[in-house]
C-alpha cells in the first residue's frame, strides 16, 4: 500500500499541499530559491522542487530528505519538467529544450507543473545531468557536484553534460572578532524536513543538533518556541540554547519574532548568537548582544 502511495503522488506533484508547516514566515522575494533534493527508495528515483510544501508532501508517503541540491535562479531561461506514467514508478526528466519537452509529449510523457517553467537557467555554476541506461525510473540524477558527476560516470552512467545553470550558493560570514564557536557548521547535511531552507527554524533546530541537542519539528515560527511545553524557558542566557524572540522584539519579524542559537557566552554577560533568515545576504549571520540586551530575551533549553 505504502508503493501505491508513492507513485500515486507522482502523477500528482503539480497539485498544492494541504500540509501547513508550523513557520508560517514565507520566503521573501530573491534573485534564487533553494531547490529541494528528495530520493525515492522504491523506485531509485530523485526529485528536485523550490516548492518546500510539494516536498514535505513526498516526505509524508515515503521519499528521503536530500538537502539542498542547488540554487535556482528566480529568472532566465526556463527550464521544464516532465512525468513519464509509463513506467513502473514513473519517471521525471528536466529539460531546456521546449521542442525536447514537445517531442516527449507527443511520444505518451506529460508536462509536469501545467508545463510551466519549475526552475530558470542562469548563474555561473554548471549544473551536471548525467544519465543510467539501465534504469527506468530514476534514470537522470542532476547535481552541481563535479564529483558525484564524476563517481556516477565512472559506474556506468552515461551523457555527462552540463543541464543548465544555477547561481552560487550564499556565502558565509566569518566569527566576529575576538569571539569563537565551539564547533563548526555541517550546512550540508542540514535537513530541511520540516523547516524551510533558510529560516530562523531552520537554522536554530540544525546547529542545535550539532550539539546533540534536540528541539521538536513543530516547534512554530520564532516567537513560539518560548511557549512550548516541555522545554524550561529561561531569562538567562544558557550556552548552545534557542533564544526567542517575541514579535516586533529587538528588530525581530513582527509578525513570527525570531530565534537564534546561543554560540557563547561571555564572562561580562555578553553573547554570541548566530541565526539564519531570508533577509541576510549571507547563508547565516553572526550577532553579539551586551548583557542589557541578552536579558531582555527568553533561552528555551533543547532535550
Amino acid at each position: 500500500m505504502r508503493h501505491k502511495k508513492i507513485y500515486l503522488l507522482l502523477a500528482m506533484i503539480g497539485a498544492t499541499s494541504a500540509w501547513t508547516v508550523a513557520n508560517e514566515n514565507q520566503v521573501k522575494a530573491s534573485s534564487k530559491s533553494p531547490v529541494y533534493r528528495l530520493y525515492n527508495p522504491n523506485s531509485g528515483e530523485h526529485f528536485y522542487t523550490t516548492n518546500f510544501y510539494e516536498g514535505n508532501s513526498l516526505k509524508n508517503v515515503g521519499w528521503l530528505d536530500e538537502g539542498i541540491g542547488w540554487q535556482a535562479a528566480n529568472s532566465g531561461a526556463p527550464v521544464y519538467r516532465l512525468y513519464n506514467p509509463n513506467v513502473k514508478g514513473g519517471d521525471h526528466y528536466y529539460t531546456l529544450s521546449n521542442y525536447e519537452a514537445q517531442s516527449l509529449v507527443k511520444a505518451g510523457w506529460r508536462w509536469d507543473n501545467g508545463a510551466k517553467p519549475v526552475f530558470y537557467s542562469a548563474g555561473t555554476v554548471n549544473l551536471y545531468v548525467a544519465y543510467n541506461p539501465n534504469a527506468k525510473s530514476g534514470a537522470h540524477n542532476y547535481t552541481t557536484n563535479f564529483f558525484e558527476q564524476n563517481s556516477l560516470l565512472k559506474v556506468g552512467w552515461k551523457y555527462g553534460a552540463t543541464a543548465w545553470k544555477t547561481m552560487p550558493s550564499d556565502s558565509l560570514p566569518g566569527t566576529p572578532a575576538g569571539w569563537t564557536i565551539d564547533r563548526p557548521m555541517d550546512i550540508e547535511n542540514y535537513s530541511t524536513q520540516t523547516y524551510a531552507y533558510k529560516q530562523c527554524t531552520w537554522w536554530v533546530y540544525n546547529r542545535a543538533k550539532e550539539f546533540g541537542i534536540n528541539y521538536g519539528l513543530y516547534m512554530g515560527n520564532g516567537k513560539d518556541w518560548q511557549n512550548q511545553s516541555g522545554y524550561q524557558v529561561t531569562s538567562t542566557p544558557q550556552l548552545h540554547s534557542a533564544v526567542s524572540y517575541k514579535a516586533g522584539q529587538d528588530g525581530a519579524d513582527p509578525t513570527y519574532g525570531h530565534v537564534a542559537f546561543v554560540e557563547k557566552i561571555r564572562p561580562d554577560g555578553s553573547i554570541l548568537i548566530s541565526q539564519s533568515g531570508t533577509g541576510y545576504n549571507t547563508l547565516f549571520s553572526y550577532q553579539v548582544l551586551s548583557k542589557e540586551q541578552a536579558s531582555r530575551l527568553r533561552y528555551v533549553i533543547g532535550k
